[in-house]
């Protein structure tokens, strides 16, 4: 993918609020990344790489249930993030993502944002207000999830 569309797709992602220099940060501190279909780009349970901002394809996100078996969580299209709470703790990763079709992404690590926060960036701060945003409209469907009338 042109460093111009990545940066077209990171700011429609993550433009709420962000100016583009700020989007220009962000990319800067991130490395592009290509996944085949089939590939794993996090694995459950295991340390988290950090932020992926998927720019192009499709993944599924699966997770051990109590028996052991896999089972699929959800099928996201981008443009979206996900590990999005590897960036703010460091605990293991929650869930499987298999890229369903090939998929570009920026991968922003923990450490490297860290640095940005350490630099007093204004795009990392305006970054966790994405990310806060994000985590409460997925617990929002978790807890309608929850309250839906069973069968």
């Amino acid at each position: 993918m042109q460093a111009s569309a990545v940066r077209e797709v990171m700011h429609t992602l993550l433009g709420r609020g962000l100016t583009t220099p700020q989007v220009e940060q962000l990319a800067q501190a991130s490395v592009g990344k290509r996944a085949a279909a089939g590939q794993a780009l996090m694995n459950e349970g295991e340390r988290p790489s950090g932020l992926l901002l998927l720019l192009q394809g499709d993944v599924e996100i699966f997770k051990r249930g109590g028996d052991g078996q896999r089972q699929l969580l959800a099928k996201i299209v981008a443009p979206t993030l996900l590990g999005e709470m590897s960036i703010i703790t460091d605990r293991p990763t929650s869930a499987t993502v298999v890229a369903v079709t090939e998929c570009d992404y920026q991968l922003l690590t923990r450490s490297q944002f860290q640095r940005l926060i350490a630099s007093d960036s204004l795009a990392a701060y305006k970054l966790v207000v994405v990310i806060a945003g994000i985590l409460a409209e997925r617990l929002g469907q978790l807890d309608r999830k929850v309250l839906e009338p069973r069968s």
